[in-house]
């Protein structure tokens, strides 16, 4: 948008002809065919103006790359000054991998108004407690006015559900200036079904591959380089017209290509290139269940160049240890050893054979930086995947969830905590959708079934179309001034700070006891030892006189902070417990 005119330009070369239709204004306009189906039009608009495209048989359609949704999917889509926007804060710090403290926030259920103005309001708390960075889940528009973000049809506009792209530029300038990055989660495996335009506009989708969620998109096949174009750009915005300090990727490894640079591997050089260009560090963070090193070594080591990619083995690893849990895919878990495992060499299945996917998954970690695995006690996927969308508070009380939250947050790995698990809310996070088609309601809520019927949750569960459903997945925020809030906090504040001082960016050596299901974290570089029992009982730790005890659960158990304090000889740990020692020898 340039002096009162603005320029749109669309790929649809399945269609013979477009027309763009300023409904602000009343005028209309053909679009001028160019080359590989290429749609474009230069036409007098301004800020906030509306418009649609009009296909040869008379199908209005929303832009494919519209900025912004503002009555959602089947709306004209807005036209967006976007560089009118003030920005405030113009230098901020960012963080790289090792120094990263994350925290997973949907918009929606953080807040009781599910705007991005209202969570602007918990920006102190977030940064009191030593979270730097925010991980925002899917923002871009998707069907209804209510979902996890998954299913977004419009990468480039920002849902309505939460503000208009002003406050969403306003809520990262607020982060910003107050020492707190944001990252976002987008989606480039496939697009949600709803409102899909993109079918009868061009080669979007695979012919080839296909996913759970819907069909593959295109990279690799015909027309693929203006798709991937497409992906590319999108990247862009979010980091350049948003100043996103990253972006994660979902399910990579639903994003299928062939070609002989893969899309992924153009995106992590593509951040690169960004950040030399802005001059900060950006982060490029992928979910991926394959237990692939090569996702995070290095692009001139012949890798993907992710700078972190998501570790859900970590997490089944202790969840079903101290849980007990061992349906559908936890099958494959629930021993010490794989606890210990973890702590030594990052993936639990890193060469080893899976008895649910009944073949060999993963392949050894072996030399890379440990701080390149994200890790966590809970996140949207374990809590929202479950039928009830149980915390682990809820699942194996508060002292297991204490020493879980002892064994992430006090790890060589990078830390994400999900929202509201800082003080221990036990509200649950459901899995949830606005839809008023029942048909395809209906639809989602039985694949939900299907899904739950591997962990023998039955049929009885929240229906995802429900109002009530998402509801009850707001964060209660009234938790954090009850006594067993306020206890959850004080452990995490205090972990985090240890964490930030002794342990980030350290690698430990690790010791175990597996008889009285003892771990030893031991940072020789810094002097400190972290100390866990997942034992059911109390066992006894001998500790020399030069240690001095800098953080235990227990004071966390008694509504006390933990001072440091001198000890030596015999320690009794009560069960699943743990205790940081810094010593001077």
């Amino acid at each position: 948008m340039e002096k009162g005119e603005v320029e749109i330009n669309v790929w649809a070369p399945l269609q013979k002809d477009l027309r763009m239709k300023n409904i602000s204004s009343g005028e209309t306009i053909n679009m001028q065919r160019k080359e590989k189906g290429y749609f474009s039009a230069v036409t007098d608009g301004k800020n906030g103006d509306r418009y649609i495209i009009i296909t040869k048989s008379g199908k209005e359609i929303p832009d494919p790359a519209s900025r912004f949704q503002p009555q959602g999917i089947d709306s004209p889509s807005m036209m967006v000054d976007t560089g009118s926007f003030k920005w405030k804060n113009n230098r901020w710090e960012t963080y790289i991998m090792k120094e990263s403290v994350i925290q997973e926030i949907h918009v929606g259920t953080y807040t009781e108004g599910g705007k991005y103005s209202d969570l602007s309001r918990y920006i102190h708390h977030i940064v009191d407690t030593g979270i730097n960075t925010i991980e925002l889940m899917p923002l871009a528009q998707f069907y209804g006015s209510r979902n996890w973000g998954y299913d977004g049809v419009f990468p480039f506009s920002p849902s309505y559900s939460y503000g208009s792209p002003e406050d969403l530029k306003n809520l990262v300038d607020e982060c910003h200036g107050k020492g707190l990055n944001v990252i976002l989660d987008v989606v480039y495996n496939h697009l949600g079904p709803m409102g899909n335009i993109f079918p009868i506009l061009g080669y979007y989708f695979s012919s080839t591959y296909h996913n759970p969620w819907g069909d593959a998109i295109n990279f690799d096949g015909r027309g693929s380089d203006e798709v991937r174009s497409f992906v590319l750009q999108n990247v862009r915005y979010w980091i350049e017209e948003f100043r996103m300090d990253g972006l994660r990727l979902d399910a990579i490894h639903s994003i299928y290509d062939s070609s002989p640079l893969n899309i992924l591997k153009e995106i992590t050089d593509l951040s690169r290139y960004l950040e030399n260009k802005l001059g900060r560090n950006i982060r490029i963070i992928a979910e991926t269940d394959r237990n692939d090193p090569e996702t995070v070594r290095e692009r001139n080591n012949c890798g993907y160049g992710f700078n972190g990619q998501w570790n859900d083995d970590f997490h089944h690893a202790l969840h079903c240890f101290l849980s007990g849990e061992r349906s559908g895919y936890y099958m494959d878990y629930g021993n010490f050893d794989q606890i210990v495992h973890a702590y030594k060499n990052g993936f639990v299945y890193d060469g080893v054979y899976s008895e649910f996917l009944g073949k060999t998954r993963g392949s050894r970690y072996a030399g890379l930086p440990m701080e390149r695995l994200v890790v966590f006690t809970q996140n949207h996927d374990q809590v929202g995947n479950r039928a009830f969308g149980e915390r682990p508070i809820a699942i194996m009380g508060e002292r297991k969830a204490l020493l879980f939250a002892v064994a992430v947050l006090a790890s060589p790995f990078t830390p994400m905590i999900f929202m509201g698990e800082e003080f221990g809310s036990a509200n649950p996070f459901l899995f949830f959708m606005e839809s008023e088609e029942r048909e395809f309601a209906e639809k989602v809520f039985q694949g939900r079934r299907d899904e739950f019927s591997q962990f023998g949750w039955g049929e009885n569960i929240p229906d995802p179309s429900h109002i009530e459903t998402f509801i009850s997945s707001k964060v209660n925020h009234e938790r954090s001034e009850e006594r067993t809030g306020k206890r959850f906090l004080a452990h995490y504040r205090n972990l985090i700070s240890i964490r930030k001082k002794y342990i980030q960016g350290h690698r430990p050596e690790v010791w175990s006891d597996e008889n009285r299901h003892l771990i030893v974290l031991d940072y020789a570089d810094t002097h400190v030892r972290v100390v866990m029992s997942f034992s059911s009982k109390e066992e006894n730790f001998d500790l020399n006189s030069d240690n001095s005890i800098i953080f235990t659960t227990e004071d966390c158990n008694t509504d006390e902070s933990s001072p440091e304090k001198s000890a030596g000889g015999t320690i009794i740990m009560q069960p699943y417990s743990a205790f940081i020692t810094k010593y001077h020898h």
